[in-house]
């Protein structure tokens, strides 16, 4: 199996979880960087150190390869009240438009289309 599937699959997982769950404070885009780092290096080390015998292998090593990244990432990725990303999505705190939208826009995609309608002020 080729690095580059592994090291993308990585890449979005980590991006996904960061752009889901962004409100990290100061550590989160430092968090993303050295997990992105960490699991592009694991993924040449599985290439290029386990060699499967045939495609059934290479498919379980990369399900195994998501769901590792995919846990860390939700597992480990710092949030402001303290409470990992993956814990509030076992309590089904899912995210929202405004979350993307903010997440988003700490990658500097701005997409106003993502927030919800603003209601209209009732002056008196």
């Amino acid at each position: 199996m080729k690095a580059t599937p592994l090291i993308i699959l990585g890449l979005l997982l980590n991006l996904g979880a960061f752009v889901c769950y962004p409100e990290t404070g100061r550590m989160g885009m430092t968090f993303l960087y050295v997990s992105m780092m960490l699991w592009t290096a694991f993924a040449l080390l599985i290439t290029r150190y386990s060699p499967g015998p045939g495609p059934a292998w290479k498919t379980v090593q990369l399900m195994f390869f998501a769901a590792a990244c995919a846990f860390s990432a939700l597992s480990l990725l710092p949030q402001k009240d303290g409470v990992s990303a993956l814990t509030k999505f076992n309590k089904g705190q899912y995210p929202n438009r405004r979350d993307i939208y903010i997440g988003l826009l700490r990658l500097g995609i701005n997409y106003p289309a993502l927030l919800p309608p603003q209601k209209e002020e009732i002056l008196p």
